[in-house]
């Protein structure tokens, strides 16, 4: 993630990975069929084919040190059939949803499934996202098997009709992108970003003829604002609703809810109707009466609104966040049903619940259901559908009855891990430096085949999600595994500025970013170190753009990590505001301070200006491509490093941008981060 977070060009969701199993389980049936012979499938691990787990322990209770011991995840198995899904919809009796594919090299696939089975709607070539803010979203839309989408090569939008094969350009080639789509009638609304003009592309909202060409790239209907979301058409296609922002604002700071009349030249009479200076407001959605509900964290925290033509009120207060950051165009936190009621997720400490309000009776219920995270949350008659991350295997799409039982109709893999093999997560809290509370998970070693000496407590990973906003979740991931399986325990921190605790604890990080966080994921470590959970002199911290800014100010800043990994993290915070895309280049001003009497804040924050103090082994790992942290910002710190004597290995990804996606990048990046440890730790060969 990001700086940002989540989002098409980086998911907030781990890559997640199927264990051995001893045969297909019973629920396969109703998932898609294979469409690739995957490694991990009936016991067979790459590089031992046909030998079975046992044989590759040798058979029995092997005793080796923590961080040493064999383990059936390779790093292929983040990638071998392996897909991120993301944007579930439903048409019908259809449910389609995006499959990012790291064989197809990184190739996000449009899929549905109906009564016939799955079909890939899109096949090869085309490659279903937006390049909306970098991180895209809202991709595609869909009615009565008609689709629009957005083809990530050409930028260009198309309309696939029902039983075609070939896709029609509904928008010209050029330097303009979309993102954000909605079909209402006969036409398409969307963001668009025009790049064809001097200086900060212009966003603005639009509506294309789904029949025409549109050789103006669409009418506008809103502009005027620095940013526009994703819109919502009431059911006439008389009314429309979208949210706007402007600099230094993140749509998670303050911004507008819009609403206007729909003419056949755009928009008119534009109201704002919530929203404003330091509130955030989220995903209007018109319902069947009429009355426009959308997210706004007012008080506090991001609850339910509804508008009914003149007053908007609050819907069942409660202290407990409904809605996550928009990083991108196509979030869908919450579904209006038939009757009036509510389909919604919320955060109680570190795990979802899934639940229904019922705005009549003024009562929150909880559902029954297995899933510790939810979102893209979608309804349609008496049917439901979502997709859910759970504890003990990779994410799923499930579609059913509000209140009965639901079916599996995709997963991330179609084996389930081996159970033996699983380390749940644990909720932890802990006192940071600052005497205030910050929260993550623990993940202990688990290996069924192995055990360690007595008395040697294991190494621990710090994890640091991005963002900063984003958040770990306790959904099982192939990545966390990956290392626990090998004798490492894992502490996956949500600092402060993370999201489902508030806005309160989301603006800790307020002219606070490479503190805060600095402190919560010391503390959080050493915490576990005093109680004798991990060994304090094996810590490690790796994370991702805003995570590997931490990772990289960590090393700098404190000396108690061995080690650390930066995937293309930030090293010098100036470089952001003149290096970085329009949707985050005024973020620092919120997180670090002012420009440019901050300017000292900035050089005392910015790990590149502080090499001598850096402490511990440093692998930085970094795409070409990358837009949104530039490699210049990996490439200075490795040079500065070389200048002061100090070693530093660096890797930097031909045709990756900001978060990789081929198979190759994932594999050998692992790999490589794994060898950094084993060196760094003096750990013996490593499987």
């Amino acid at each position: 993630n990001a700086p940002g977070g989540g989002g098409d060009s980086a998911c907030a969701w781990p890559t997640g990975c199927a264990h051995p199993v001893e045969s297909p389980p019973s629920w396969l049936a109703v998932l898609p069929a294979p469409r690739h012979s995957h490694p991990l499938a009936h016991g067979i691990t790459p590089g031992a084919q046909n030998v079975s787990p046992s044989a590759a322990y040798g058979g029995g209770m092997a005793t080796l040190p923590h961080g040493t011991w064999p383990s059936p995840i390779p790093a292929s198995a983040l990638t071998a059939r392996q897909a991120r899904i993301d944007e579930v919809r439903v048409d019908g009796e259809s449910t389609y949803w995006l499959e990012s594919r790291p064989w197809e090299k990184g190739r996000t696939a449009l899929v549905r499934r109906d009564s016939s089975g799955s079909t890939d709607v899109l096949p090869e070539p085309w490659n279903c996202r937006s390049r909306v803010h970098e991180y895209g979203g809202g991709s595609y839309a869909v009615r009565d098997g008609l689709v629009v989408f957005c083809e990530f090569t050409t930028t260009r939008v198309l309309r696939l009709d029902p039983g075609a094969t070939e896709p029609v350009p509904l928008t010209p080639e050029g330097e303009v992108r979309y993102g954000g789509l909605v079909l209402a009638g006969e036409q398409v609304f969307a963001v668009r970003e025009d790049h064809r003009g001097d200086g900060a592309p212009v966003n603005e909202l639009v509506r294309l003829d789904l029949h025409g060409d549109n050789p103006d790239g669409g009418v506008v209907v809103a502009r005027g604002s620095d940013f526009v979301s994703r819109p919502a058409v009431n059911t006439e296609g008389t009314a429309i609703a979208w949210i706007a922002w402007d600099h230094p604002n993140m749509p998670w700071d303050s911004t507008r809810l819009v609403v206007a009349d729909l003419t056949t030249d755009g928009a008119g009479s534009p109201q704002v109707i919530a929203g404003g200076d330091g509130i955030s407001v989220a995903q209007p959605q018109f319902a069947d009466d009429g009355t426009l509900w959308f997210i706004s964290d007012e008080s506090g925290w991001w609850n339910l609104h509804r508008w009914d033509g003149g007053h908007a009120t609050r819907v069942h207060p409660i202290d407990a966040d409904l809605a996550q950051p928009q990083w991108v165009l196509g979030m869908v936190d919450y579904a209006l049903l038939p009757d009036g009621r509510v389909l919604t997720r919320r955060w109680v400490d570190e795990y979802s619940r899934l639940a229904v309000l019922d705005p009549a009776r003024d009562t929150l219920t909880d559902l029954d259901d297995e899933g510790v995270m939810f979102d893209h949350l979608v309804a349609i008659g008496s049917e439901v559908a979502f997709r859910r991350g759970l504890a003990d295997r990779l994410p799923e799409v499930v579609r059913g009855p509000l209140d009965g039982d639901r079916t599996i109709v995709a997963s991330s893999a179609p084996e389930r891990p081996d159970p033996a093999y699983g380390s749940r997560a644990e909720a932890r809290t802990w006192t940071n430096d600052a005497g205030r509370d910050a929260h993550g998970l623990l993940y202990r070693p688990v290996n069924p085949k192995v055990s360690a000496p007595e008395g040697e407590r294991p190494p621990l990973l710090v994890f640091v999600h991005g963002g900063p906003t984003s958040r770990a979740e306790p959904a099982y991931a192939t990545l966390v595994h990956f290392w626990t399986t090998r004798g490492f325990a894992v502490l996956d921190v949500n600092h402060g500025g993370s999201t489902g605790y508030g806005r309160a604890y989301r603006e800790r990080l307020v002219g606070q970013w490479g503190v805060v966080d600095i402190d919560d994921c010391v503390s959080g470590a050493k915490a576990l170190a005093d109680e004798g959970i991990v060994d304090g002199a094996r810590l490690a911290i790796r994370g991702g753009s805003a995570g590997g800014y931490t990772t990289l100010r960590a090393l700098t800043s404190s000396t108690a990590f061995t080690a650390g990994t930066s995937y293309f993290g930030i090293s010098d915070l100036r470089a952001l505001l003149s290096d970085d895309h329009k949707f985050e280049s005024h973020y620092t001003i919120t997180l670090v301070a002012p420009w440019p009497e901050g300017e000292s804040v900035y050089v005392d924050r910015s790990p590149l200006f502080h090499i001598d103090d850096l402490h511990g082994e440093l692998l930085l790992l970094q795409g070409a491509d990358d837009l949104v942290v530039p490699v210049a910002q990996a490439q200075l710190m490795a040079d500065a490093m070389t200048a002061a004597g100090k070693d530093v290995d660096i890797v930097i990804y031909d045709g990756e941008g900001h978060g990789f996606r081929r198979a190759e990048t994932i594999i050998d990046s692992l790999e490589r981060e794994l060898s950094h440890y084993q060196k760094a730790f003096g750990l013996g060969p490593v499987s």
